[in-house]
């Protein structure tokens, strides 16, 4: 196959710049997604007071969002094998940054309705970015640097979701609730024109594509030049388009039982995550704290990503990629059950737990992508991440309402860290599993 003779060619060589460049504008990408993502969590106590709202009303405006990232990689992400990575990544980007700038028109309306929209429209735009990003980063590397890839491309999500934090302890008390969703909106729009105009498209794309492109073998080499490969030849002008749908080829018979594994592994780490994500600042409040020490709390969970990822994106290049998932997901799992069980009160305890939660939950959750990008083929790979991403999602759809009510029939912090420590568990061993069907 043509792809495959371009993934020889990159593999052959070392790393180049351009690598680089497409880390590093799959990072952006992905710092646009945590800062939207994290607006909603950060804003809540905002929202709620502003506009009268009780607690569990709040959890549909987390999901929203949610619900639009399940269906963007589910359903558009896998377009991408057949339109290409850049164009919906680009487009995607417009569509977060529009959507991000509507909420303060609508704000003085009190609509939750429209607020819920105007969520799910901006998780349309993210569910194609966690699903195609990564496949484009691994797409660019050779295989024995994938791994590493695709976690700093996806640790720009919680690098992102770090930055939220401080804009909203500085944005709020001047500028109100809606300034974090205008500054996020402006933030990704202008990304989005840096990705235009940097981004090329991926060479095993162009080359496995479906249809006559006479052209297919100048433009897979000219993107070979500039990665430093040598060009390829006898490529065919036209590839016959699979008569199966995406996810007809990532449930075949060979590939089904490692397909659903890995959408309940997703489906358990993207339960607590979302919980974490979602409801941090909340429950701090709801404890007792204030408004910036419960915002300050989610940004150390989540600014415990930032060393997690690197430790386990560094150990993945020496060590097995499933057993370090793992562990990383049972130690996140054991991190919250200590603090469901102990019920820590001193508010630098409670810091430092949440950073180290984040250290493990956030350092395995981001190599899942890894591990999808690893499991399928080119032709199929953004279809078979944004199906994991999209079917996991369902987790995160369910785990902000999950959790509303079982704070409304009763449930504090601790019983509910405690209660979304067992997905993690559930999870790292299933990831055994997984790696038994390999």
């Amino acid at each position: 196959m043509s792809a495959d003779l371009v993934r020889l060619r990159i593999d052959e060589g070392p790393v180049v710049p351009l690598m680089w460049l497409i880390v590093l504008l799959g990072f952006l990408l992905n710092l646009a997604d945590g800062i939207d993502v994290v607006a909603m969590s950060v804003t809540a106590p905002s929202v709620a007071a502003s506009w009268g709202l009780e607690r569990a009303a709040l959890g549909p405006l987390f999901s929203a969002a949610l619900f639009g990232m399940a269906i963007g990689a589910a359903g558009l992400a896998p377009l991408s094998d057949q339109l290409g990575r850049r164009l919906l990544l680009v487009a995607a980007m417009f569509l977060i940054g529009l959507s991000m700038l509507a909420v303060s028109w609508i704000a003085s309306t009190t609509s939750v309705t429209v607020f819920a929209i105007l969520r799910f429209i901006s998780g349309l735009g993210i569910g194609v970015i966690f699903g195609s990003a990564p496949a484009l980063a691994s797409e660019f590397m050779p295989s024995r640097y994938r791994s590493l890839a695709v976690s700093l491309v996806v640790m720009g999500y919680p690098v992102g979701a770090v930055l939220a934090g401080p804009i909203a302890n500085a944005l709020i008390p001047d500028y109100g609730w809606t300034a974090v969703f205008t500054a996020g909106g402006i933030l990704t729009l202008l990304i989005g024109i840096v990705t235009w105009a940097l981004l090329p498209e991926s060479p095993e794309f162009l080359a496995s594509r479906a249809g006559n492109h006479p052209e297919r073998e100048v433009a897979v080499n000219g993107l070979l030049a500039r990665l430093s490969r040598d060009a390829v030849t006898g490529m065919s002008a036209t590839v016959t388009q699979p008569s199966a749908t995406p996810v007809a080829q990532i449930l075949t018979a060979e590939r089904r039982f490692r397909t659903l594994v890995l959408w309940a592994i997703y489906f358990m780490g993207f339960l607590t995550m979302y919980f974490m994500l979602s409801w941090i600042p909340t429950l701090f409040v709801d404890a007792g704290y204030t408004r910036a020490q419960g915002i300050e709390a989610l940004t150390g969970f989540n600014l415990g990503a930032i060393p997690g990822i690197l430790i386990l994106a560094f150990l993945t290049t020496r060590v097995p990629l499933v057993p370090l998932l793992s562990l990383f997901f049972l130690s996140a799992g054991g991190v919250l059950a200590y603090v469901g069980l102990t019920e820590p009160t001193a508010l630098g305890g409670l810091m430092t737990l949440m950073f180290i939660g984040g250290v493990f939950l956030h350092g395995g959750f981001t190599c899942l992508y890894a591990l999808a990008t690893q499991a399928y083929p080119s032709d199929v790979r953004a279809a078979g991440v944004g199906w994991a991403a999209g079917l996991g999602r369902t987790g995160a759809i369910a785990s902000p309402l999950l959790a509303a009510a079982l704070i409304s029939a009763g449930w504090g912090m601790y019983s509910l860290f405690l209660g979304f420590a067992l997905p993690l568990v559930i999870g790292g061993l299933l990831l055994w599993v997984f790696a038994g069907e390999h």
